[in-house]
């Protein structure tokens, strides 16, 4: 335990110091951020996948068929359940030591742009500036046509209007099964990945993609890498850095180091 210990502190000097003399740096997270919050992660053997199966793939095109029919069991709550467990953790969950530790970071000036695969907002609500939420947030509604985004506040009674800038179908932000990434958010987390020679990726699988391809475009135009997680990854083997323990506990260790140097 000793050594594990000591390896872990070593690597967070390592990290402090490789963070404090890169240029631009990026970090990336996933759902694994967010569990001590209380928001359950979707794969994993305590995922939401394993407890109500994996959700059908094509969930945007089936919108875009019978919307009024999809909005209907909306409002009527008909929701599959592991719809309705995710959307009652993230109502009810704030930011935790994690999101506080980068937005710490960030405001020391070592994190230039946070691209979140998660839709609770959180990053946001801790502080943090320069976030692209790369599959929506839960507390806007957005037009399928011109990417017009609309905040709302919970639970929806009635459908939405068409889009007032253009007419256009109205959904939720966060991204569907089968639904492309929203034109904007894809070029913004592009152009932030662009020329980087850090990116940190904190609690992700690695495996969703677009947003997991950002990682292999930066390793192979020269960035490094440092992983969180508590688990080793598919990234894991490309990574100079490795953290392996929870966000809550490595990052604000990571962000007292940062400051001390």
């Amino acid at each position: 335990m000793t050594n594990k210990l000591d390896k872990i502190k070593s690597n967070i000097v390592k990290s402090a110091e490789l963070i404090s003399k890169s240029k631009k740096v990026v970090l990336m997270t996933g759902a694994g951020i967010s569990v001590d919050s209380g928001i359950p992660t979707f794969q994993g053997t305590e995922g939401l996948w394993a407890r109500f199966g994996k959700p059908k793939m094509n969930a945007f095109s089936e919108f875009i068929k019978n919307k009024d029919s999809w909005w209907d069991r909306e409002i009527n709550h008909q929701r599959s359940p592991y719809v309705m467990e995710l959307r009652r953790a993230i109502e009810k969950a704030k930011p935790n030591d994690a999101h506080y530790a980068i937005c710490d970071i960030q405001k020391l000036g070592k994190i230039n742009h946070i691209i979140t695969q998660n839709i609770d907002g959180l990053h946001i609500e801790s502080g943090s500036k320069n976030v692209i939420e790369i599959h929506g947030n839960r507390n806007y509604l957005r037009c399928v046509d011109c990417e017009n985004r609309y905040r709302f506040s919970s639970p929806i009674f009635e459908k939405p209007l068409p889009c007032s800038n253009c007419g256009g179908v109205i959904k939720y932000d966060s991204v569907m099964f089968g639904e492309p990434i929203p034109k904007l958010m894809l070029k913004n987390s592009k152009n932030a990945i662009k020329e980087c020679d850090l990116l940190i990726i904190v609690g992700s699988s690695s495996t969703v993609r677009p947003a997991a391809g950002l990682s292999w475009i930066a390793k192979s135009d020269g960035a490094k890498l440092i992983e969180v997680n508590i688990n080793d990854t598919k990234l894991s083997s490309e990574c100079e850095i490795i953290l392996r323990g929870s966000s809550t506990d490595i990052l604000p260790k990571l962000y007292k180091e940062i400051s001390s140097l």
